[in-house]
């Protein structure tokens, strides 16, 4: 049968024939796997974002004859490529402190890479199907099963939104559309962009060019708009007290870990809010209710808010959470927690295994899924917990219009690898897409300010005890991200499907 790629296959030069005819189907698994890799130099730490298309064009490139099958195995080599070389932070975090041997957490996080580039299989079928079914052969079908990809690998499971095209677009151009569809429409856009260049390459269309260039300006002119006003600012003070995450936990540990960030707040300037960093207070809120109590009278006195990270245990189970004691009022209790890191699926299999899968935090019960804002005086603080920032539509829904994000982590986890700064720049991403400033607070880093379009401010040096006292500014009013969130995407893309299958039909 004469596929859609042989027919503009024998529309291309001889020289072009021979190239496309030589490519095999290993060859171009192979080629996938590289672009994969290739597609991590767009994130942090690296930041080149010009990669991401590099890597999307070949992909493209090389996948455009191929259906069924091999369109999905080449969908599952791309997954490979960026997994493997994009989540190296997981084998630390099992490995450096999860007490795992070398063999056995390379074994476990290659199980993860292997099972998790699955997910990217379900778009390579539905692209090849949307190809030979499809009524309309020149729709982006690309860019919209990519999106639909990420949309699928947010919730699957519990979800692992991490390593979106879009993530390693929080400021380019590229990146201005992000309150306008957040980090999937960011994504699409930078798709369409390499499926409309491998189309040109392929088959010369002198309109070709000219969407490119207005994707170019309308791109840059979405970046001028401002959907936001500003109400004011906030002097905040964060506190990174690098605690030895070998050692934090220990209960002779606690009073050392305390004083840690205590000293820190001793020649504060004069703040309005002060934050620490997810588990800074390392004792079950009930245990440790005279320590509570001090805060609570320090941050009076001194007629501040200030938010502390600590564990919550009663009757259902623990939990992740953070209070706010002084002019700060109210408690967040996470509710995304991480599989196998907060708890562990099979439990009565797992437990035992490895110290990993019986690490207090692995026992955690989820938040309720409403649960009223912290307050700082008049202000809404819109509150997540470490991996919660990578949630989108979590963090959107945590406060209707909140005046700053503040997100609280322990990034220690992860060592020395890229997981900090890749998280950071997901965060940056969620302020893009609110138009918020974002308070990050971390145990060793990054420990940072990041503007309501997504540009780091400030930082405190990674592995050391420090503070970051800075005026935040603040900001009312929502994106239309905001408003409505992801839905309306989904629901435009599963609908142009539709409409092009039911096309073809008639």
């Amino acid at each position: 049968m004469r596929t859609t790629g042989e027919s503009i296959c024998s529309r291309l030069p001889v020289a072009a024939q021979i190239k496309l005819v030589r490519l095999g189907f290993k060859t171009a698994w192979l080629i996938c796997v590289l672009a994969g890799v290739l597609l991590v130099g767009s994130f942090a730490p690296f930041g080149y974002w010009p990669l991401s298309l590099i890597s999307l064009v070949a992909f493209c490139a090389v996948s455009a004859d191929f259906r069924g099958h091999r369109l999905a195995a080449l969908h599952y080599g791309f997954a490979l490529g960026l997994f493997g070389s994009g989540v190296s932070w997981i084998y630390v975090s099992i490995h450096t402190y999860g007490g795992a041997s070398t063999l056995l957490a390379g074994g476990l996080t290659g199980a993860f890479i292997l099972l998790w580039s699955l997910t990217f299989i379900p778009q390579g079928y539905l692209l090849s199907y949307l190809r030979v079914r499809g009524g309309w052969p020149n729709a982006p079908w690309l860019a919209m099963t990519w999106v639909l990809g990420e949309w699928f690998r947010g919730w699957f499971l519990t979800g692992f939104p991490w390593l979106y095209v879009g993530y390693g677009h929080t400021q380019t151009w590229a990146g201005h559309w992000a309150p306008i569809g957040g980090v999937l429409l960011v994504g699409f856009v930078v798709v369409l962009l390499a499926e409309l260049l491998v189309r040109q390459w392929r088959a010369p269309n002198q309109w070709l060019p000219f969407v490119v260039t207005s994707l170019f300006v309308l791109s840059l002119s979405v970046g001028s708009l401002e959907f936001v006003d500003r109400a004011g600012s906030l002097k905040v003070a964060g506190i990174q007290a690098n605690l030895d995450q070998h050692t934090k936990w220990q209960p002779g540990q606690f009073m050392s870990n305390l004083n840690a960030h205590t000293r820190l707040m001793a020649d504060l300037p004069e703040v309005e809010l002060v934050v620490w960093s997810e588990a800074s207070f390392t004792r079950f809120a009930h245990q440790g209710q005279a320590s509570l109590k001090r805060l609570k009278d320090w941050a009076d006195e001194a007629g501040v808010g200030l938010i502390v990270g600590l564990p919550m245990a009663d009757e259902t189970g623990y939990y992740n959470t953070v209070q706010g004691l002084g002019l700060a009022e109210g408690r967040y209790l996470k509710r995304h927690l991480v599989p196998f890191g907060e708890f562990v699926p099979m439990a009565s299999v797992l437990r035992g295994l490895i110290q990993f899968f019986d690490l207090p935090m692995s026992r955690n019960q989820p938040g309720p899924a409403v649960q009223a804002p912290i307050r700082l005086g008049s202000h809404e603080l819109s509150l997540s917990i470490c991996y919660e920032i990578t949630d989108a539509e979590l963090v959107r829904g945590t406060a209707q219009d909140p005046a700053l994000l503040v997100t609280v982590s322990n990034d220690t986890w992860f060592g020395a690898s890229i997981g900090p700064e890749q998280h950071l720049q997901i965060a940056a991403m969620r302020a893009s897409e609110l138009a918020r400033s974002v308070v990050r607070v971390t145990n060793n880093g990054v420990t940072a300010l990041i503007s309501h379009k997504g540009d780091v401010l400030a930082r405190l040096p990674k592995n050391e005890p420090g503070v970051m006292v800075q005026s935040v500014p603040l900001y009312s009013g929502q994106t239309p991200y905001s408003r409505f969130g992801q839905p309306p995407i989904i629901a435009l893309f599963f609908g142009l499907m539709i409409a092009a299958l039911i096309r073809n039909r008639l």
